[in-house]
């Protein structure tokens, strides 16, 4: 999986590693710890969660410029630091007031730990090893993630809250452990004195960005297709598998599992298997396959007898489509963006993630809560449909 990459580079997919298993112990605990733990009502709860996503996104282009200006290295270790102390301080959250304060504190650093870790990688790489270090990248996280998963299930109590606040100073921590592994990535992600003045005349700053209509148009598509894709898991995907499909909460993790577990084990060979696909096509493809896997799980509705088994198979379709999608799209944002703007471009390629990270679930918490789940499936199918048909007419840099 890392064989070929440099040692920096590798160094930092260790790093991201070790903050993945941190999040996989919390990461399907902040709505029930919020409400089922600290007393937080259902509904301001969802919001508290939701505002964290825009938090990221009003702070993205700031993120973006600093990196542009100071370069990746020195905010990737501040992002670090502040998501380190921000989830560990979860644990302390008693009211909603506490709660919004560590979500900003959370929201920011993450924000900016994405788009710096994903510049600072490009720059140990060379760009034919661009699309092994993002796929390196994703599997990692995913085999991090599902560790992680493991560890808590075996701990976590609703009835023990402390077992809540032992995991977020984990998580907390896990990020501090990453930090101190960025710190051994030496002679990159800097800027000089004379690099930032030499930037600063030259760069057109976020104009030059927005005026780069073949990056905007490629922000639409990759905006929808996380819209009636990624932002659909949380909210729409466990809805409708739960009242739809009576499938007992308990066993819809057995579909997340053989998820991660594919993606684990497969993403380095799909990146040999997708190597000859143009960008337009990977992109359109894996777009397909997310439809795919919402017309699986609409089976699971229609057949409650076997609706476990659609509801594995839809999540492992949509991983397959996760497997295309997480070595092209920041691929094809770092070769669309010049190197004086790589910050700004990688904000914006976030950016568009905590766009639809609000718009997907207020989309399927609006169709679902009125009962509307087969329209809710029509639409995401009828929009990846959409995302189908445009992506397969932008004109995409090469893959290497």
């Amino acid at each position: 999986m890392l064989g070929g990459l440099p040692t920096k580079t590798k160094i930092l997919l260790v790093g991201n590693f070790l903050s993945a298993i941190g999040n996989g112990l919390v990461l399907p605990y902040l709505f029930i710890y919020l409400h089922t733990i600290r007393g937080i009502p259902s509904g301001i709860a969802g919001l508290i969660v939701g505002y964290g996503a825009l938090i990221s996104l009003l702070s993205s282009p700031v993120v973006g410029t600093t990196i542009d200006h100071f370069g990746p290295k020195p905010v990737l270790m501040l992002s670090l630091l502040v998501s380190g102390v921000g989830y560990a301080s979860l644990s302390l959250v008693h009211n909603i007031p506490t709660a919004l304060l560590t979500m900003t504190i959370v929201s920011i650093g993450q924000s900016a730990m994405w788009p710096s870790q994903g510049a600072i990688g490009v720059e140990t790489t060379a760009e034919e090893q661009r699309q092994q270090l993002f796929g390196a990248n994703f599997a990692l996280m995913n085999i991090g993630l599902g560790v992680g998963g493991l560890i808590s299930s075996a701990i976590v109590s609703l009835g023990n809250p402390k077992s809540f606040e032992y995991m977020y100073w984990c998580d907390g921590a896990s990020f501090i452990l990453y930090l101190g592994v960025v710190i051994f990535i030496r002679g990159v992600g800097h800027r000089s004195v004379e690099e930032r003045e030499e930037r600063r005349e030259m760069s057109g700053g976020w104009r030059e960005v927005i005026a780069d209509k073949r990056f905007v148009r490629f922000w639409l598509v990759m905006l929808a297709a996380i819209i009636f894709g990624y932002s659909q898991l949380e909210v729409g995907f466990a809805s409708f598998a739960t009242f739809v499909a009576h499938v007992p909460p308990s066993n819809i993790a057995y579909a997340y599992a053989a998820n991660t577990a594919l993606i684990g084990i497969g993403q380095m060979w799909m990146i040999k298997m997708t190597k000859n696909l143009s960008s337009s096509r990977g992109l359109a493809l894996a777009a397909f396959l997310w439809m795919m896997s919402w017309i699986t799980l609409s089976l699971s509705g229609l057949h409650h007898a076997t609706a476990l088994l659609f509801i594995i198979l839809c999540q492992m379709i949509f991983g397959i489509g996760e497997m295309v999608w997480s070595p092209l799209i920041p691929s094809i944002t770092n070769k669309l963006a010049p190197e004086h703007l790589r910050g700004r471009y990688n904000s914006a390629s976030s950016n568009a993630w905590q766009v639809a990270l609000i718009m997907g679930p207020v989309i399927a918490g609006n169709l679902l809560g009125a009962g509307l789940h087969w329209l809710w499936i029509g639409i995401l199918v009828a929009g990846l449909l959409g995302v189908i048909t445009v992506a397969l007419r932008l004109k995409l840099p090469t893959r290497v």
